[in-house]
């Protein structure tokens, strides 16, 4: 609501349309209302607003299929549709969140609890590609006083205090802690991510530069024809083995992303076993989306999925909806 109240207030020169994603995971009562609630709002301010409906049980097949969770199966399907919006719309639209700063605060301590590397620990961009988030600067309770101060409703997700839920645990039950006993931690926290933001830059950039990838499928025509084996990279394995350790692994998690973009995958990649690979600890890996191994001097990464999700941030909701 913040969101649209500030482009609606500023007349932006282009256009602003508004997307609605209903999950079909919360009771319809809820669900359905909140999308409606939105839908009135635009409408009353001249705003077009299009409401994406997920089928109920469609999110919890593909978690159940594809091992992953339904937060991260719920933002798969969400970011589809964003895609697929601002497509329609032409080349040239921007893709804009109302992600805070919290939401970096809580995507932080949430991938510092599950384990990752510095560009886990990166600080969220306020661009990337099409998607942009321009509140990043705000607290969440800066953003509330201001629709207070407006006199706007705004709808809450009834889910936000169920603590069986990592996110919410985090900030329910974690920050609150840390804020009564450690006051400074968020200037912290935010200073890391960004030293983060930056080794992560330097270390993406060194793996790139040192350790490259030959793509084998052929054409995409070709490729949708041939055996989900035959879509593979390879890079020299003593070159490879010549680098840094965190070189080794970012040129992994490259040639996992440069597949993805070749076939789909799905499912997340462990850390831990990775490290034991680029380490030479072992000389074969089932990394769930893709396998890796060592063959005729060559590093190959082999695709074994046909699908995949996108990471990001989001608000975990659990039950059935319309």
């Amino acid at each position: 609501m913040a969101l649209l109240i500030s482009l609606f207030a500023i007349k932006p020169l282009n256009p602003v349309f508004c997307i609605h994603v209903e999950h079909g995971l919360r009771p319809a009562d809820e669900s359905c209302t909140d999308a409606e609630f939105v839908r009135t709002f635009c409408n009353s301010n001249g705003i077009k607003c299009h409401v994406e409906h997920i089928p109920p049980g469609k999110i919890e097949k593909l978690s159940r299929r594809k091992g992953i969770g339904i937060e991260a199966a719920a933002r798969f399907y969400r970011h589809k549709a964003f895609k697929k919006e601002a497509a329609r719309l032409g080349e040239n639209t921007l893709i804009l969140t109302a992600h805070t700063k919290d939401d970096i605060l809580e995507n932080t301590l949430m991938r510092i609890l599950r384990g990752t590397g510095p560009a886990g620990l990166a600080s969220m961009p306020v661009k990337r590609g099409r998607l942009l988030r321009p509140l990043l600067s705000f607290n969440r309770s800066e953003i509330e006083n201001y629709l207070k101060e407006k006199d706007i409703i705004w709808r809450e997700d009834s889910t936000n205090t169920d603590v069986k839920f990592l996110r919410n645990k985090v900030r329910n039950l974690l920050i609150p802690l840390l804020n009564e006993s450690f006051p400074s931690w968020k200037k912290g926290l935010i200073s890391m991510a960004q030293t983060q933001s930056l080794a992560a830059e330097f270390i993406a950039t060194e793996a790139e530069h040192r350790i490259h990838w030959e793509s084998h499928g052929g054409t995409k025509a070709r490729r949708s024809q041939r055996k989900e084996k035959d879509n593979y990279l390879s890079a020299d394995v003593c070159n490879f083995f010549a680098q840094p350790l965190i070189i080794r692994e970012e040129a992994v998690f490259q040639g996992i992303n440069t597949l993805s973009s070749l076939c789909a995958l799905s499912k997340s990649i462990k850390r831990s076993v990775v490290r034991k690979f680029c380490e030479g600890k072992i000389k074969a890996a089932d990394l769930g989306s893709v396998s890796v191994k060592l063959e005729n001097g060559k590093i190959m990464l082999f695709a074994a999925q046909k699908e995949y999700f996108e990471c990001g941030i989001s608000r975990l909701i659990s039950k059935q909806g319309c």
